[in-house]
């Protein structure tokens, strides 16, 4: 008898949790809205738009990516997991994109995800609807972002030396275990991220800015759109 209610404790105990949990992340994504302009407004209906041309573009065959998987390009890299994970993309530096999926569990529009490779064991991403809470934030993710992906198209920035790449990569790293960040309209914020922002800001540092309309949103179809990235 004992056995059974502490297991009912500890299940009941699991279910709060989760709840609070959900529960937060619903508030959290309600702040998303608090103070906006009706600039603001326009320019997120305006991504929504954009999102919707590149989903488009996508069924067509049209990608804006002019490179799949680049060849002849390699650097030394500390592997994160072993073996070389399947789907694995990229080289240190570049930012993986796809227009599927999320990375927010707040209630209003957000399309798309982006990562920054930090090998190809490894990438940074955040999230914020990870059901696990502590996957949430800015965290390390297995390099497999096209195994999870079909759609995902590699990106590398025009003219980043090698040593640059690192240097965008240990920004990103500098920034891990931090939360996620609703408020998409704070792009600006080092205190928390959500998955294109931490892209953003991590080659932002390094004087490329990838915003491609320089908005107070970075979009993960913003950074596909940028002229800085092939």
């Amino acid at each position: 008898m004992k056995k059974f209610v502490l297991s009912l404790v500890v299940s009941s105990g699991l279910i709060l949790a989760s709840h609070v949990t959900n529960a937060n992340a619903e508030e959290n994504s309600k702040n998303e809205f608090e103070g906006w302009t009706s600039s603001d407004y326009a320019e997120y209906e305006q991504g929504k738009k954009d999102y919707e041309e590149l989903i488009n573009l996508e069924k067509e065959g049209k990608s804006l990516n002019k490179n799949t998987e680049q060849s002849g390009q390699s650097e030394e890299v500390t592997p994160f997991a072993e073996p070389k994970p399947d789907g694995s993309m990229g080289i240190t530096g570049s930012v993986l994109i796809t227009m599927s999926g999320g990375s927010s569990s707040g209630s209003s529009w957000v399309g798309g995800h982006a990562a920054i490779v930090v090998d190809q064991y490894s990438t940074i991403e955040s999230f914020g609807n990870q059901k696990v809470a502590s996957k949430n934030g800015v965290r390390y993710w297995t390099n497999n972002f096209r195994q999870r992906y079909p759609d995902a198209t590699r990106h590398d920035v025009i003219g980043a030396t090698a040593s640059e790449k690192k240097s965008a990569v240990g920004l990103a790293k500098s920034f891990l275990n931090k939360p996620y960040n609703f408020a998409f309209g704070n792009k600006t914020t080092t205190d928390k991220f959500y998955c294109s922002q931490l892209v953003w800001r991590a080659w932002q540092l390094m004087g490329y800015d990838l915003d491609y309309n320089r908005g107070k949103f970075v979009w993960p179809g913003d950074l596909k759109k940028s002229s800085l990235l092939n």
